[in-house]
């Protein structure tokens, strides 16, 4: 990948004082496309968006591509929803395969789903018996509030004329019942239409107003922070969808990632962004794959149309998979089977992961997570029931080899000071010992023991005694 990336940045050098030789020199989509189109783009295959629909007994049934559209987790352990879509070559998302619009009730088209728990670490799969299946379409009312917000600092110039196309075409396919917000941000904020129903209200203010704001830095982060901010009167009961469109370079924020993702998880905001190019797009992806939203990448004026467009169609066009999650506080890959009547080629699926870990991306050094990791009474041996948190962390630290953390152990007053001190340390021990036997490296772990020197509870009673013994982790590395 570093070596095609160099490849692009000598061919656009090369574009560019070509064309500043004979006409002017080629800027945002127009240059980007020219260097996509030089290169054979093995590493980012062309992406097929919804631009239709068919019924199931319409296609061709070794034409289809199953995938999951999105990954809902607000709810676990309790449930987990999947937003899976099937289409076409095309791009004609396939209807009828699921009540309550499904044509033939003697076809299961759904016919199992599996979850993979953990990535390197014991890795065990498990079958879910019990899942539910609904299709949802266009008869389906169900209302949105959305905020489409676009970077308009200095960089972007370039496109311009594609976001301008791109929002219009965005609008006009909204529903009567939803209601569209547009932003846009350089280093400052500027709210172009609030969240409003009227269709035509929202196309007059945005074609008045989308020239204004065009300057220079780019604060993505408190942009996306100003832009929950306008969720703040709608219903919870309102799908919230953010669309972020940017290429990533933020300069000027004041606030941290960390901050923004917790306010969007709070608030149950779904982030959709759409990234520009050959951009800063690592937190772009975070944002979207940690709040249930989708990342796009867009490399042409008329794959940011297509985007736009297939962000909608997928919010209307979609089968939901719900289901009860096997408990496991980490990597959760899932994965969806198909049974096509007269399909001959493989079987069709799908496939997502999501991350119920304590430690999460954007997590900075310093943070810390308590784990209820138990004991016997004045012992410092860990209880069988406590051995699966062990597999978690062991997960985690394998997956990640930079990661390092300290163990720390704390206990309630009963006993001495010196008695809690070593009972502390032994216990964080330990932990130690059980992960360093699960292959993590012993130079990625340290312990240490506290005693009852830093309780988060009244010790006066037998709950705040409970909840003072404890195991935390304080990442030290990452």
């Amino acid at each position: 990948m570093r070596n095609k990336l160099f490849l692009f940045g000598l061919i656009g050098l090369t574009l560019l004082l070509q064309n500043c030789a004979t006409r002017q020199p080629k800027t945002g989509f127009e240059l980007q496309r020219e260097i996509w189109d030089y290169t054979d783009g093995d590493e980012e295959p062309k992406s097929i968006y919804l631009t239709s629909t068919k019924p199931i007994d319409s296609v061709n049934p070794d034409k289809l591509v199953y995938d999951f559209f999105r990954v809902e987790i607000d709810q676990y352990p309790d449930t987990v929803k999947l937003f899976a879509r099937v289409f076409d070559s095309l791009g004609s998302f396939v209807t009828n395969m699921a009540s309550p619009y499904k044509l033939n009730n003697d076809v299961n088209y759904f016919s199992s789903l599996k979850e993979y728990l953990g990535k390197v670490y014991n890795v065990r799969e498990v079958d879910v018996k019990d899942f539910h299946v609904r299709e949802f379409g266009a008869k389906d009312s169900i209302p949105y509030n959305i905020v489409l917000t676009v970077d308009y600092s200095g960089s972007m110039t370039g496109v311009m004329d594609a976001i301008f196309t791109g929002t219009n075409i965005f609008v006009d396919l909204k529903m009567d019942y939803d209601k569209i917000g547009i932003t846009t941000f350089n280093k400052d904020f500027d709210e172009k239409v609030p969240l409003i129903q009227d269709k035509q209200k929202i196309i007059s203010l945005y074609n008045t107003r989308k020239e204004r704001g065009i300057g220079m830095f780019s604060a993505v982060y408190d942009a996306v922070l100003k832009n929950i901010e306008m969720f703040d009167n709608t219903s919870d009961e309102v799908p919230r969808v953010l669309v972020l469109f940017s290429d990533g370079d933020d300069n000027y924020s004041k606030k941290e990632l960390d901050t923004l993702m917790m306010r969007a998880k709070e608030r149950q905001i779904h982030i959709f962004s759409v990234a520009f190019g050959y951009s800063k797009d690592d937190n772009m992806r975070i944002m979207s794959k940690y709040t249930g939203g989708k990342f796009y990448k867009a490399y042409t004026k008329e794959e940011l149309i297509a985007i736009f467009r297939d962000i909608y169609m997928s919010l209307r066009y979609y089968y939901l998979i719900t289901y009860h999650p096997p408990k496991f506080w980490g990597y959760h890959k899932v994965r969806s089977y198909l049974s096509i009547p007269g399909r001959k080629l493989d079987t069709l699926w799908a496939e997502a992961d999501y991350n119920t870990s304590d430690l999460m991306p954007w997590d900075k050094v310093g943070s810390a997570f308590s784990r209820p990791i138990r004991f016997d009474y004045d012992k410092f041996d860990i209880k069988p029931e406590s051995i699966y948190i062990l597999d978690e962390i062991a997960d985690v630290m394998l997956s990640d080899p930079k990661l390092k953390l300290e163990i720390q152990g704390h206990t309630d007053n009963m006993g001495g000071i010196e008695y809690n001190l070593i009972l502390s340390e032994n216990r964080a021990k330990a932990v130690y010992d059980a992960l360093v036997a699960r292959g993590v490296p012993a130079g990625n772990l340290r312990y240490r023991g506290f005693g009852f020197s830093r309780p988060i509870a009244s010790n006066d009673t037998p709950e705040g005694q409970a909840k003072n013994r404890r195991t935390e982790f304080v990442v030290l590395a990452k």
